[in-house]
């Protein structure tokens, strides 16, 4: 069942290995059978990690903002990771896609 969960989640067993080993995702109940029972609080949890990490946080800062340590929408700026500049620009109103090679239709 791990594989069919992580497969779901698209990541790796070890990740989900390594994210129970360190707590940072619990550990689901076990059936009868003795096979773990991942469920969608489980998925949403392993998303969420997923997409954190590939934003250049590491796992402890992850494990905080998941567990609340860190108020949601609270995050100083000079915590966020890095990358360059893209050239999208976003307004009050509407996003412009002004300098990444999409057009308007209207």
């Amino acid at each position: 069942m791990l594989g069919v969960f992580a497969g779901v989640a698209g990541v790796s067993t070890r990740a989900i290995r390594r994210w129970h080993e360190i707590g940072l995702l619990p550990e689901p109940e076990r059936r009868s059978n003795g096979y773990k029972r991942y469920d969608t609080t489980h998925l949403v949890r392993v998303l969420r990690i997923k997409r954190l990490s590939s934003l250049g946080f590491r796992l402890d800062r992850v494990g905080e903002m998941l567990d609340g340590a860190v108020p949601e929408g609270q995050l100083p700026r000079t915590q966020l990771p890095s990358w360059p500049s893209s050239g999208l620009r976003l307004t009050a109103g509407s996003p412009s896609l002004s300098g990444c090679g999409v057009t308007s239709t209207s």
